[in-house]
């Protein structure tokens, strides 16, 4: 397995890094520069404590040594995203991402599509076979940009309760290319 906790990006100056619960303070200003991401799958803002607790916050079956938090990094070394996934979640061949945000004035200019290529390249050393994640209904944004990526829907689940909003969700997956 690769333990390096960082990778580049095909951008000059940007890469990725893992992020550790001392950086909770840097990454809960993402998720504030964020929130219309909350209020369209929670209805609400972020909670104060939101970034604090993406770190412990893992599925039945998982520790925090399986969660990986990387934050993407421009040149002057400012948080631009993130993507916060599980290894070996749901099963042993799967790396699951959980969440990727990008800071709002970031969006649209291709740098979402290289770092999440950057990630696959990263796992795709992991030894795993395919990506997973899942994309609330309302999101059709992101359903877009999963597709694009080559992200397939799987299933559609029934509707669950996201905070003060209620969602069915798009399982997706994709293929991963394994490097080892």
């Amino acid at each position: 397995m690769n333990n390096s906790a960082s990778f580049a990006l095909n951008r000059p100056g940007y890469s990725a890094k893992l992020l550790k619960p001392e950086d909770a303070a840097v990454l809960q200003s993402l998720y504030e520069q964020c929130t219309e991401f909350a209020l369209l799958t929670d209805g609400q803002l972020p909670s104060p404590m939101a970034a604090r607790d993406e770190f412990d916050a893992v599925p039945d079956g998982k520790t925090t040594q399986d969660k990986y938090i990387f934050g993407l990094f421009n040149p002057q070394n400012d948080l631009l995203g993130m993507i916060e996934s599980i290894r070996h979640y749901p099963d042993n061949q799967t790396w699951w991402l959980g969440l990727m945000m990008l800071s709002p004035e970031q969006r649209g200019q291709g740098l979402g599509s290289e770092f999440y290529q950057a990630f696959e390249n990263w796992v795709s050393a992991q030894g795993v076979k395919q990506v997973s994640l899942s994309v609330v209904e309302a999101n059709e944004l992101g359903l877009q940009f999963w597709k694009s990526l080559g992200f397939k829907v799987i299933r559609k689940t029934e509707p669950r309760q996201f905070g003060n909003k209620t969602h069915a969700v798009y399982v997706m997956s994709r293929p991963v290319e394994t490097t080892v």
